[in-house]
């Protein structure tokens, strides 16, 4: 069988195609909906056409294509645009106070300063509205907020970072790719009123409640209770940072994040279970009906996150696929439940969850068989599970580890022995975690299963806290560019092409040394590129001067092809915010691949005959002596504008991050009134000075 004989291969490949379109040429709604007219039909017309069987049908197949480019492109202009009138966005303004009625529907990990939830909201000002919003709540402050809890708050909506300075994660663009429009950060004292409402919520998320309820009442240590939780449960908001963070540095993070590996194995779990099925007439169906139901009920139970949406979908197309027994049934299983996912959100696509997702399934498919023939038979269980599991990890490491360098930066080299062992227990670990929690509803004594699972959570904490103790295992600051990225996966697949018929398992040979296919050929041309495009980037790097967009504080960078200078000032910050400014700081795109010097902000800065003028909170300024100098403006100084541009004569007034709103508005409005170009880095970002 042809890879592409599969129809539902090229459907999704074109499907793809138009989602691609529309995301980086953002062509009208009216142009997709004709195009799509169109090609329908015209495969209308091929189709009832006998006189031209040939012709009919060629032109057939190719404006079906043609449609489902044109669908793709249509979807994600619906996705991307659609707005009910109802809509809170259409009820207030970005960044201006209202009384807004909310109620918490699920909630997220905390971060270092913020419980955060997503919420519904559900007025305005008195006005019926809906939509979900990020809310944000000090850690510092007293209320146990949850689920269900409504308030009513005197606050404002604004937009989350659009990534306003060069190489920041666009968290707006994100978020309203999950139907986030705004986030709202609500202090304590704005609150005015507070009431819980556990009815309203789905049933699902209450009795989800319910279930973290019994876990909080139950034998089990906080630790213990918060990784069944998250294993389990998908909550991972109690997880202990420290754990995380330790999870995370040993390449083992995605035990904690319910997702594709949890249900793959569940799936496993329950075909091993109800095997006894297949006896039955007609068992393999009612077997496969089962273990889609019970797939489907967990869903439910961890509130039908988007992550396990997808993967439930995912592994429900290739548990009927395995029943099918059919050849290449796990490609044509992923292919479909791609097809029906990017057909419900085209928006998927670009999600970090459906890319690693769909990758990792594909690396372990196309690359594990390979790893698999490069190690002799063994006849023995354990070890033979342990090797299995040994290449699956590699396998779906190498896939997934471009993918992690582009989003995250950085490369965890201990994921092979953090996996070795944490895989070959996950199986075991879910299946007495869920025993657990059955238990506990049926009333059933769980008193030595509780303290079973403490010691084997404890276990895992130290042996996970060990081997992320080894920080040089750990690759940091490391950076793709998106050709790079495509390139990598094209030399992968590449590779994978060129070996499938090198490499042999049978008794009398291992590799089957054969002519050079068109893998290998595609995959020098790969490699060629990479090299000759990271050359030119290098030979194209160009000099910066940047006012860079900082909360409570002020950063500005100068940069070249080899040096590059951070200047802050931070004057309110604690020592634990003012590290992590920094840290977030030194990775912008600028500073890559140089030598960074961070130093403080100067009262006046030169470069390249540019002068740049500082007025912070203590108001003084320096008078240069080059003519219309750019003023930055930090810190909230209280001063008058007007006789500041009398003195100074700028052709340029940059407020950055650190300001008041009040007082930042008040500046554009003078600068309005004496005709002087002025820009807000909160709306605009970072400015490149050089421009000016």
């Amino acid at each position: 069988m042809k890879l592409m004989d599969y129809p539902f291969y090229r459907l999704t490949a074109f499907l793809i195609l138009g989602i691609l379109l529309q995301y980086f040429f953002h062509l009208s709604f009216d142009f997709w909906s004709f195009a799509s007219a169109i090609c329908f039909t015209i495969c209308l017309l091929a189709y009832f056409i006998k006189a031209f069987s040939s012709f009919s049908k060629l032109l057939f197949t190719g404006f079906v294509l043609l449609f489902f480019t044109g669908l793709g492109g249509l979807m994600l202009s619906l996705k991307s645009s659609i707005k009910l009138d109802e809509h809170y966005t259409h009820f207030v303004k970005n960044g201006e106070d209202a009384m807004v009625e909310i109620q918490l529907l699920e909630q997220l990990s905390s971060n270092s300063y913020n419980h955060r939830f997503y919420a519904m909201v559900q007025r305005i000002n008195d006005q019926p509205t809906n939509g979900k919003v990020l809310v944000l709540f000090k850690r510092s402050d007293s209320v146990a907020f949850k689920a269900g809890h409504t308030l009513l708050v005197y606050d404002d909506i604004n937009d989350a970072s659009n990534g306003r300075n060069p190489g920041d994660f666009n968290y707006k663009e994100y978020l309203e790719g999950i139907d986030v429009y705004g986030q709202i950060y609500v202090d304590k004292p704005r609150i005015l009123s507070l009431d819980f409402r556990a009815s309203s919520l789905p049933w699902y998320v209450r009795y989800r409640n319910k279930l973290l309820q019994d876990l909080e009442n139950s034998n089990l240590t906080s630790d213990s209770r918060s990784l069944v939780e998250a294993l389990v449960l998908g909550q991972r908001q109690n997880v202990d940072p420290t754990i995380t963070q330790n999870f995370r540095d040993a390449g083992v993070i995605h035990i904690l994040a319910l997702s594709g590996l949890h249900v793959g194995i569940l799936l496993l779990i329950l075909q091993f279970c109800l095997k006894w099925l297949k006896r039955w007439p007609y068992g393999i169906w009612i077997q496969t009906i089962v273990i889609l139901v019970l797939l489907w009920c967990f869903a439910f139970l961890t509130g039908m996150s988007p992550s396990i949406l997808r993967a439930v979908t995912m592994f429900s197309f290739v548990a009927i696929g395995m029943n099918i027994n059919r050849n290449r049934s796990v490609f044509h299983s992923l292919t479909i439940s791609a097809f029906c996912l990017l057909m419900y959100d085209p928006r998927l696509l670009f999600q970090v969850g459906f890319q690693l997702s769909y990758t990792a399934v594909l690396a372990i498919v196309l690359l594990q068989p390979l790893f698999m023939r490069l190690f002799p038979r063994i006849k023995y269980w354990l070890p033979n599970k342990m090797v299995q599991i040994f290449t699956v990890t590699l396998a779906a490491q190498i896939g997934v580890a471009p993918l992690s360098v582009y989003y995250f930066h950085q490369l965890p080299l201990a994921f092979l022995v953090g996996n070795l062992v944490l895989l070959f227990v996950l199986p075991v670990i879910l299946a007495l975690s869920l025993s657990y929690i059955a238990l506990l509803q049926l009333g059933g004594p769980v008193s030595y299963l509780g303290e079973l699972l403490n010691f084997i959570f404890e276990s895992i904490i130290s042996f996970v806290s060990y081997i992320s103790s080894f920080k040089g295992f750990v690759l940091k600051d490391l950076y793709l560019r998106l050709d790079q990225l495509i390139l990598i996966y094209v030399l992968i697949l590449s590779i994978v092409l060129f070996l499938s018929p090198v490499l042999r398992r049978s008794r009398r040979e291992r590799f089957k040394i054969q002519r050079a296919n068109y893998g290998l050929h595609l995959a020098l041309i790969a490699l060629i590129c990479l090299i000759g495009l990271d050359t030119i980037f290098d030979y194209k790097t160009e000099n910066s001067f940047m006012v860079l967009h900082q909360s409570r504080g002020s950063a500005v960078a100068i940069s070249n092809s080899q040096h590059s200078q951070l200047l802050v000032h931070f004057p309110s910050m604690d020592k634990e915010r003012r590290e992590n400014s920094l840290s977030r700081l030194q990775q912008i795109q600028t500073f890559r691949e140089t030598q960074l010097v961070v130093d403080s902000l100067p009262a006046i800065i030169e470069y390249q005959e540019i002068p740049l003028v500082i007025i912070d909170e203590s108001t003084a300024y320096t008078k240069t002596e080059s003519r219309e100098p750019i003023l930055l403006i930090s810190n909230s100084p209280k001063i008058n504008l007007d006789k500041v541009i009398t003195k100074l004569d700028p052709k340029l007034i940059i407020s950055d991050g650190s300001n008041y709103r009040n007082f930042v508005e008040r500046w554009k409005v003078t600068c309005e009134q004496r005709d002087v170009e002025f820009i807000n880095t909160y709306e605009a970002g970072a400015v490149n000075l050089l421009k000016y």
